[in-house]
């Protein structure tokens, strides 16, 4: 492929780019409309969403409407962010985006294509997803030629979003879509990767009746065929492919296409003007007049759209071999492209370096020649320059967003443990103090247990040192019984000798009977000796106390109770027994003396050799026993009996 035509290609691709995502036209009404919806404080957001998103052609207005619109959408976007709705912000910020990339200004539609992918992963609509997708493409194609096949892979995700959300109202992203792909199809000098998107336009074009396509389809079809051209150079190919340019003017020139078509067609139109001066009898009133309107139509302002046409214009001078008229066009086509040589027309600079490094080596001028060889070298230092910079900064980019991932993922990780870490703790916080509770509460079910198991057995002692004193009695009566019986079996029977020995033995038991008897009524009356005075049993309680007190209770403790003991009331026994409610038992008087001294709980409980509980459960019975309440002290009440 020649160079010029891959200039030419690079431009209209790079034109065509600037298309946004519907086709239509902006106006000052269309404006007002946007505005209406936009400060509409009546209106939910979701409803204004709504409104704005069916809302055509805000993207495609050109000159001072963009200084209408990005207020606007600003003010949006600011209400998304109030709203925090993840859908509101996904949509402002392509739609700037959008204006930007039609706008060439580069680094703010970087700036908002970044904060859509930011957005990106709460957004799962298709029909948002689409066009962000066909503006990446667009994005990388226009600045990073190196990275084809990445834009191509962003242009077929959009592509499959448009299949599964449907095509209507969205034809004109669809043409940009399959438009610029064609374009990379005749980068890669691929026919078939050209047709077959070729024929997917012209599906397109009978399911919608549209002048955009029609067009489209006639300017594809004209490169493809100048295409075919250079290779072959068959003038047959060239016939057909100024017949499709022509066509396509014819639509233009019909005005039937928005002005925002109108740098396509002016391509066109200088398109046209090459392809029939290719030709061997070539019409030159025809070529001049297509450079003629293609100059008439283009902005005085665009730099290098006029570059374009004298480059064009001056190329054809050459092929007539007018070198000194194609000279001076070329130095101003280079003047006007050294103005817009840092947008990206490198490739149409280059070729008219190239076309004047031509005529001068015609001319002769050597010098000349050397002089925009050493020109283009260095241009093409400074972009290689520029694309090794924008590289590294990729790089760098690259790797602090790596970087900030991972720190992001340690600093997740470090959190997750924490939080572990802390539950773990309050967990284990929890469990010792319900161990904690729960042994102190079977403590003190196990110390009243203890409590209440020595009370019963306490009891349980004195009523079988009971029984067995009624035993006792119970079997001397039975025995007297049975002593008596005997000895009247034995008279009956006549056994006169066994008789005597019974009676022996029977008076040598009345005798002992008689001695148990006097026992017991000595025992009875010292019972009855005791409640009228109290001296005996006084004596023997204190005797086993002090005993048991010796026995125990290490000295000088021991000596000191005992004194006490000895400095007693001879009479308190009985006094104990006319303050009792009921019969005290000698174990309970034993007790009594003990508080009556001052014997503290430890050594009580040491003394008897039971549980300190147990002194308490006793204290609390004599209480009872005495009518004493809960506040009065057992001790006091005992003291003033015992010394009085």
């Amino acid at each position: 492929m020649k160079p010029l035509a891959k200039v030419y290609l690079l431009a209209v691709a790079f034109v065509f780019v600037n298309q946004s995502r519907v086709a239509a036209y902006c106006d000052d009404s269309r404006i007002d409309s946007l505005r209406m919806f936009v400060y509409n404080s009546e209106m939910s957001f979701s409803d204004k969403l709504a409104a704005v998103e069916g809302f055509n052609g805000v993207s495609m207005c050109t000159g001072s409407f963009h200084k209408v619109l990005f207020p606007l959408l600003n003010d949006f976007l600011e209400q998304a962010k109030k709203e925090k709705h993840v859908k509101g912000k996904f949509f402002c910020y392509s739609f700037i985006a959008d204006l930007h990339i039609g706008l060439w200004n580069r680094e703010q539609a970087k700036a908002y294509l970044d904060s859509v992918e930011m957005q990106i992963e709460q957004v799962d609509d298709m029909e948002y997803l689409a066009p962000y997708y066909r503006m990446k493409g667009q994005y990388i194609q226009r600045y990073y030629s190196d990275r084809s096949p990445e834009a191509v892979t962003y242009y077929h995700k959009s592509l499959s979003y448009y299949e599964k959300s449907g095509f209507a109202g969205k034809e004109n992203d669809l043409v940009i879509i399959l438009r610029n792909l064609t374009i990379d199809g005749f980068q890669r000098n691929d026919s078939t990767y050209i047709y077959r998107y070729i024929s997917n336009l012209a599906d397109m074009q009978k399911k919608y009746e549209s002048s955009m396509l029609d067009f489209s389809l006639m300017d594809i079809k004209a490169n493809l065929y100048d295409f075919f051209y250079q290779r072959s150079q068959d003038e047959a190919f060239l016939d057909t492919s100024i017949y499709y340019a022509k066509k396509g003017l014819e639509i233009y020139e019909n005005g039937l296409l928005t002005q925002f078509y109108k740098q396509v067609a002016i391509d066109l139109y200088v398109m046209t003007a090459e392809l029939i001066n290719k030709k061997k009898e070539s019409d030159l009133t025809v070529v001049d007049s297509l450079l003629e309107l293609a100059w008439t139509e283009y902005d005085l302002a665009d730099s290098l759209g006029i570059a374009r046409i004298y480059q064009a214009k001056a190329k054809i001078l050459f092929s007539r071999k007018m070198i000194d008229s194609a000279e001076v066009i070329a130095l101003k086509a280079q003047k006007f492209l050294e103005m817009g040589y840092r947008n990206n027309y490198y490739l149409l600079a280059k070729a008219n370096i190239d076309l004047l490094r031509e005529i001068y080596d015609m001319k002769g001028d050597y010098k000349k020649v050397i002089e925009y060889n050493d020109l283009w070298i260095k241009k093409d230092e400074e972009i290689r320059s520029n694309e090794v910079k924008e590289l590294e900064l990729r790089y760098e980019v690259e790797s602090k967003e790596a970087e900030i991932k991972r720190l992001d993922l340690d600093r997740l990780y470090q959190e997750s443990r924490y939080k572990k870490f802390v539950l773990i703790c309050c967990l284990l916080c929890l469990a010792i103090f319900f161990v904690s509770l729960l042994i102190r509460l079977k403590r003190r079910d196990l110390n009243n247990q203890i409590a209440l198991i020595n009370s019963e057995n306490e009891e349980a002692k004195l009523k079988l040192k009971l029984k067995e004193e009624q035993t006792v009695k119970m079997q001397l009566e039975k025995y007297e019984v049975l002593s008596d019986f005997h000895l009247k079996e034995m008279e009956l029977i006549g056994k006169s000798k066994d008789l005597d020995l019974l009676r022996q033995d029977k008076d040598a038991l009345d005798r002992q009977v008689e001695l148990y008897r006097q026992k017991v009524d000595a025992y009875e009356s010292m019972m009855n000796t005791d409640k009228e005075c109290d001296y005996d049993t006084h004596n023997v309680i204190v005797e086993d106390l002090k005993h048991l007190i010796k026995k125990q209770i290490k000295a000088p403790l021991s000596d000191e109770y005992i004194s006490n003991i000895e400095q007693m009331n001879k009479s308190f026994v009985e006094m104990l027994r006319e303050k009792s409610n009921e019969t005290l038992s000698v174990s309970y008087l034993k007790y009594c003396i003990c508080f009556a001294i001052g014997i503290g709980i430890a050594d009580v409980a040491e003394c008897f050799s039971i549980e300190p509980s147990s002194v308490h459960m006793i204290r609390y019975r004599l209480k009872k026993k005495f009518g004493l309440g809960n506040d009065d002290d057992l001790g006091l009440f005992l003291q003033k009996y015992a010394s009085s």
